[in-house]
């Protein structure tokens, strides 16, 4: 299931992806909001492995998000996509290239994930957990019409805690 936005293309995330999210993994920004360090190849082929599983299991998880360039060429920018989040939820969430963020790609690759979501999944909302130094994700929640819901601690580490709500028909 491909997603396309107008400067945007996205697949779903394949094993042959290992080296291209590795490097997105070990890319300052992107470590410093997942884990703090950067990864190893093992940490980063483990994550790989539960993204895969994702789609086998639920039929939705990460995209690789590419960048259309003028000449047509595609330009790998990050992922984007969903996650399970307890019994009952599905996370959204979005990584790219530090060199790529503040330019509207993070915002822009989660809609069409959304949209997704919302058409697919018998759910009624969608979370999101942002951590509280990712400043240019924070801004984004409110105008794409997340309601801020709190602080919480997940896994050890404190995030805002959003909610998206199923539009109404």
């Amino acid at each position: 299931m491909n997603l396309e936005t107008e400067r945007l293309f996205m697949r779903p995330v394949r094993t042959w992806d290992a080296e291209a999210l590795h490097c997105l993994h070990c890319d300052p920004l992107v470590f410093k909001f997942m884990e703090g360090i950067p990864p190893t190849r093992e940490m980063s082929d483990a994550w790989l492995s539960l993204y895969l599983h994702d789609w086998e299991t639920h039929g939705y998880g990460f995209w690789m998000v590419y960048e259309r360039k003028a000449n047509g060429d595609l330009r790998f920018v990050g992922k984007s996509g969903l996650r399970r989040f307890g019994e009952n939820d599905i996370q959204t969430a979005c990584f790219l290239f530090g060199a790529r963020c503040g330019q509207g790609i993070g915002p822009e690759s989660l809609q069409p994930v959304i949209e997704f979501a919302f058409a697919t999944q018998s759910i009624d909302r969608l979370v999101s957990l942002v951590r509280s130094t990712n400043i240019r994700a924070l801004k984004t929640r409110t105008p794409m019409g997340y309601s801020y819901l709190g602080p919480v601690v997940f896994d050890g580490k404190k995030y805002q805690f959003f909610e998206l709500r199923r539009p109404r028909k």
